[in-house]
């Protein structure tokens, strides 16, 4: 508990010297918190706005290469599913 102690007083006395020596920068952002956040907010949107104007290229050029909608796969798949949707209509209704 000792050392927890004396190593909560080296970070107090480390943030002390840090405001002494740090130069006064208040006037850059009269509102210090609102800035910073507001800054990370304009870079996350800056970022998103990036990546979303790389990515459209990509899904357009993706989008020339992909299979027909319904293969005869997914067209087996979808008569077995429309078969068994047939089969629980008609136990429901006869329950």
């Amino acid at each position: 508990m000792e050392s927890f102690r004396t190593w909560l007083q080296d970070w107090s006395d480390a943030c002390e010297y840090a405001k002494e020596c740090a130069p006064d920068l208040s006037f850059l952002a009269p509102h210090e918190p609102y800035t910073a956040l507001a800054a990370i907010a304009a870079a996350c949107a800056f970022l998103w706005w990036w990546n979303e104007k790389r990515i459209i290229p990509l899904i357009d050029a993706e989008s020339r290469y992909r299979r027909p909608a319904e293969t005869a796969a997914t067209a087996g798949l979808r008569l077995v599913l429309d078969d068994l949707k047939e089969m629980c209509q008609q136990r429901r209704a006869a329950a």
